[in-house]
């Protein structure tokens, strides 16, 4: 990494960001990034090792979490991490959050009801 390199936020990041080992060795590509803009939180991200149509990665790449404490610097258009790309393969799968699941078609109406009162009435079941 160059010094004169600007670090940018993490809210900047977007999809198909290179993502880059301590070791200098481009392991992927930012697939999304996790976390809370409301209140500033970030997460981590999700990352894909190679730049395919999304749903392939349904079925060939899925998305493998990093934790936000294992992002060493974001550059505009470059994310670098804080381990070796010998531990990329190790990365874990990432699971969708709770909160962003989605309610299956077949969700009965008494369910779709109680979620919406909940949402409507700050009581959401979230994290």
């Amino acid at each position: 990494m160059a010094d004169d390199e600007t670090t940018v936020s993490w809210r900047m990041i977007e999809p198909h960001w290179r993502v880059i080992s301590a070791d200098g060795i481009e392991i992927g590509e930012v697939f999304n990034t996790v976390g809370d803009r409301d209140v500033d939180i970030f997460d981590g991200l999700e990352i894909t090792h190679h730049g395919g149509p999304a749903a392939v990665h349904n079925y060939v790449d899925r998305p493998r979490y990093v934790a936000a404490d294992q992002v060493a610097s974001i550059q505009s258009g470059v994310v670098h991490l804080t381990y070796a790309a010998s531990t990329a393969s190790a990365l874990p799968e990432s699971d969708v959050p709770e909160s962003a699941e989605i309610e299956p078609e077949n969700a009965s109406l008494m369910d779709r009801i109680e979620t919406d009162v909940e949402h409507w009435m700050g009581q959401d079941k979230t994290y």
